[in-house]
């Protein structure tokens, strides 16, 4: 079961893909998230990954909406 979540800035190029790190969900619920841009003459560049615990991954990606980050349709694999 995939359950990935992206998002993008308004008016920028940053993405960010939100998912969850199946590793870690029966003892301490973590997340992914991996920043990355699209490039126009090729794949993705990804910038950098980090982990964190769902609670504050979830907190993470209400505060994104909330000031102006939408959803979007995934955007690599």
């Amino acid at each position: 079961m995939k359950r990935d979540g992206w998002i993008r800035e308004v008016n920028g190029i940053w993405i960010l893909r939100f998912r969850y790190d199946w590793e870690s969900w029966d003892q301490n619920p973590k997340v992914w998230i991996e920043r990355g841009r699209l490039e126009s003459n090729g794949p993705a560049l990804l910038k950098n990954r980090k982990r964190m615990r769902r609670g504050l991954a979830i907190k993470l990606w209400r505060e994104l909406l909330s000031t102006g980050w939408r959803r979007i349709p995934p955007q690599w694999d």
